[in-house]
């Protein structure tokens, strides 16, 4: 009884008849039959916990009555004979448990562990981190494959290290990009190594899948040019593999760079492509080695590109059917990625409702899961909602929060925008000076990046924020000078034609037909009606949307 007890020790507070059994080559019936009554009924040193079945065997779960007295007979082993019994231990558990170990991958690795058997202790923690990020528990699997990486460092320098290190690292990439975020400076880390690896031992999906996190880093950190060369890199890999679910990811990650280029038409020219090669079946394992589905976010890319283009409800009909495919996915980093982009979406069309409706589910996910940078995007997102309802100073300080915490991981994609919102929520208060100074800062940093989705608004909102200022010039000076804010709004017009984005010329001419039709000259009010007329008779669809329905109450106003 002492020596099953010593058995059951090793594996733990809760322990199996069937494993006492095999380590002591003993029969399986006679141990239950000790276990339960000597043991369990006589000494009440253990309990009968169970039965479980794994396939056609039966499983007894005991479990010791005290903690402290299985603490106890664990450490009264030496050394020797604790790594004997956790490799025996170990062995037993994986003959019972054959094909199925993966439900107790954390419980082998330690028996392996403590055993000294480091190769199989890292083959369960990679088990284990691949199990923790397919549940989207993140942190465990960080935790699992850093453990690995750790144990890996103690064993000889082969190239089955080599190649084994490169599968840990490339496995760590993607939950260490979902919880701290593109730009961190773990993921720089874990990707550059991985991607000296992969150049000496790496098979093509191993060097498509560090390539496509190395891509991630530089386009979070708004080297947009490197991420752009990395993109036809990912595009060159795949076909020359012939491999449609690599091609249809390729398409997806260089269509998500062309965004925010602002080269709106390759955007959704790459955004189809790939939705043309992904297969639901091949492609769906492939989410958990990318983080998301590459389909969702082909027809997300796709969504937005009609946006800009100028086909608004096309744009918001692919978006609220993709939105459908990812939850009925049950992977919750998919579902937050096209929650929040079709909060984005939403936003661009100016339907408040839609995008608060969007964000506050988006932010309950995303703070259960630990998704800190699609958090910080909803909180900017949700201040943006609050401030164009009225509750510009919450709303500003949700921003400034969000905009503060994505400062913290290094992120500078998206600061153009999110500076252009803030900026939009300051005008609504008033704060004029400050609405300048966070465009000059955007505009800055879109010179720096090359980041040009939002360049036309930028150049709008400058113009009415300067147009603003010169009114109230005007009333204290009795003039009016209007011209800088003209130049702003031509170049808005500027940018919007160059990128083919409808919906930016749409606004850009608004604003500058609004600003020629105060100015009461018969000359000007043509010239407004004109520009309008042109740019509206354009669109053939979302003439429900606010900006359409601004430009026809316009046109009626100037007469067109």
């Amino acid at each position: 009884s002492r020596e099953a007890l010593r058995v059951a020790c090793v594996e733990g507070e809760t322990f199996t008849a069937e494993v006492v059994a095999r380590v002591r080559s003993a029969d399986a019936r006679e141990t239950v039959d000790r276990l339960s009554g000597e043991l369990d009924r006589r000494h009440r040193l253990i309990r009968a916990q169970a039965i479980q079945r794994l396939g056609g065997r039966r499983l007894s779960r005991y479990r010791f009555r005290h903690i402290l007295f299985q603490n106890y007979l664990y450490h009264s082993l030496d050394p020797v004979e604790r790594a004997y019994l956790h490799e025996a231990v170990g062995r037993a558990l994986e003959e019972l448990f054959e094909e199925e170990t993966n439900q107790l991958a954390v419980t082998l690795a330690w028996h392996f562990q403590e055993a000294g058997i480091v190769d199989k202790a890292i083959t369960y923690l990679l088990q284990a981190g691949e199990q923790a990020q397919r549940r989207s528990a993140h942190p465990a699997a960080i935790a699992h494959l850093t453990q690995a990486l750790e144990l890996l460092e103690s064993t000889p320098e082969t190239p089955e290290r080599t190649q084994r290190e490169l599968g840990l690292q490339i496995a760590l990439g993607v939950p260490l990009v979902l919880t701290k975020g593109h730009a961190a400076p773990q993921v720089e880390a874990t990707y550059a190594r991985a991607r000296a690896l992969s150049e000496q031992v790496g098979s093509t999906l191993q060097r498509f899948q560090v390539l496509l996190g190395l891509r991630r880093y530089h386009l979070a950190r708004g080297e947009l040019r490197t991420a752009h060369h990395m993109g036809q890199e990912l595009l060159s890999l795949a076909g020359n593999a012939q491999d449609a679910p690599l091609l249809a990811r390729a398409h997806m990650m260089h269509a998500d760079t062309l965004d925010s280029l602002g080269e709106f038409a390759q955007c959704l020219k790459h955004s189809q492509q790939g939705f043309a090669a992904y297969d639901p079946q091949q492609c769906r394992s492939h989410m958990f080695l990318y983080g998301n589905d590459t389909g969702v976010g082909c027809q997300m890319y796709q969504s937005l590109a009609l946006w800009y283009l100028g086909y608004p409800d096309q744009a918001l009909h692919k978006a609220e059917e993709t939105l459908s495919l990812a939850q009925q996915l049950s992977h919750p980093f998919t579902l937050v990625f096209t929650l929040y982009y079709t909060a984005r979406l939403h936003l661009l069309c100016r339907d408040v409702w839609a995008v608060q409706e969007r964000v506050e589910v988006l932010l309950r996910i995303a703070t259960e899961r630990g998704f800190a940078l699609f958090s910080t995007w909803g909180t900017i997102l949700r201040g943006w909602a609050l401030a164009d309802q009225g509750k510009t100073e919450e709303g500003v300080g949700e921003m400034q929060q969000g905009l503060h915490a994505m400062g913290d991981t290094g992120f500078e994609l998206l600061l153009p925008e999110f500076y252009c919102l803030l900026a939009g929520a300051y005008g609504k208060a008033g704060r004029t000076q400050e609405c300048l100074r966070l465009v000059h800062d955007a505009l800055t940093s879109l010179e720096r990046t090359g980041e040009r989705k939002f360049e036309a608004e930028l150049f709008r909102l400058k113009g009415e924020l300067l147009l603003s200022q010169a009114e109230a010039k005007a009333k204290a000076e009795a003039d009016w000078p209007y011209q800088d804010a003209e130049t702003c709004f031509q170049r808005a017009l500027q940018a919007a034609r160059r990128q083919g984005a409808k919906s930016w010329e749409l606004r850009a001419a608004l604003s500058l037909s609004r600003l020629w039709h105060s100015q009461e000259s018969p000359g000007k009010r043509d010239e407004a009606s004109q520009l309008l007329q042109e740019v509206y008779s354009w669109f053939t669809e979302g003439f429900d949307t606010a900006d359409l329905q601004e430009a026809r109450a316009l046109l009626e106003t100037l007469g067109g």
